[in-house]
């Protein structure tokens, strides 16, 4: 397996960070779009499980997350991400030329692919969501949720933390203390970020029919930070041709828990079906 990196202009100019895992004969690549506050270097153990399967996994750093510029936690608009995503899918198709691209988005990262395709600024073959966070557990009262409306208009710039718990992240403890002591990992969010994203998973939910590109749909039934029901909300919604795969156990990241080979089985019996036979 062949690992490298790099920096990539976006649509604006903020420079973005990307890690690539290789395969030497690759069948195709998965473009990978991690979650709040995370990074694509977390990821790796999925491009150790793929790679020799041949897909090559390339995975970008989003704005204000990782090693890429831009303020931890801060977004303007939510298509900034949309924007980063069709950025580095162009620098990865060019990168595999005529081998397939298939996006995998996890958690926020599943509403940013989702939001890409249906925005056009994507056109897949298929594409991959894992635990998609079009709700989350914690449930918002109504009176905060005002009042981050009101303060992403005023201090759209203020920044507080996220709640994540580690511990929620795999079943596997080994998960949770590489997460607290990642360098590149924060916990920070801010009002305007969580209403975009909150306007972002709404519309996902809402155009899901207008899905045309079949997809895998990975949830985890014992997600604490995810709400699976968003998930399941999409499986009714969509009409176009795609998989459900349910962890009834797993936490909210599948491809690092206990099930996770059963998880790169399953993901890698769909990739090799080919795109014709989920359409």
């Amino acid at each position: 397996m062949r690992a490298r990196s790099g920096w990539l202009p976006s649509w604006d100019g903020t420079w973005l960070f990307w890690r690539a895992w290789e395969a030497e004969e690759p069948r195709g690549a998965l473009l990978l779009v991690h979650g709040l506050g995370e990074h694509g270097g977390r990821y790796e153990r999925l491009a150790g499980a793929m790679v020799p399967r041949g897909w090559s996994c390339w995975a970008i750093d989003l704005r204000g997350m990782g090693a890429s510029d831009g303020r931890r936690g801060y977004l303007d608009r939510w298509s900034d991400w949309v924007g980063d995503v069709r950025r580095f899918h162009a620098l990865v198709a060019t990168e595999v030329r005529d081998r397939e691209v298939v996006p995998l988005g996890h958690s926020f990262g599943g509403v940013v692919v989702t939001s890409a395709v249906l925005s056009g600024d994507l056109h897949p073959g298929r594409f991959v969501l894992s635990n998609p966070a079009f709700r989350l557990r914690a449930r918002v009262p109504l009176p905060k949720l005002l009042l981050g409306r009101a303060a992403s208009r005023a201090v759209p710039g203020l920044t507080l933390p996220s709640g994540l718990d580690p511990d929620a992240l795999a079943r596997d403890p080994a998960v949770a203390t590489a997460y607290r002591a990642d360098p590149l990992v924060h916990d920070q969010i801010s009002a305007r970020l969580f209403v975009e994203w909150k306007a972002a998973a709404r519309d996902a939910l809402r155009l899901a029919p207008r899905l045309e590109a079949p997809f895998l749909l990975l949830v985890s039934g014992g997600d604490r930070l995810v709400d699976h029901t968003g998930s399941l909300e999409l499986d009714r919604r969509s009409s176009c041709g795609h998989t459900l795969r349910l962890y009834p156990d797993a936490g909210h990241e599948p491809f690092n828990d206990l099930d996770a080979d059963t998880v790169y089985r399953d993901l890698t019996e769909w990739l090799e079906d080919g795109p014709d036979r989920h359409g």
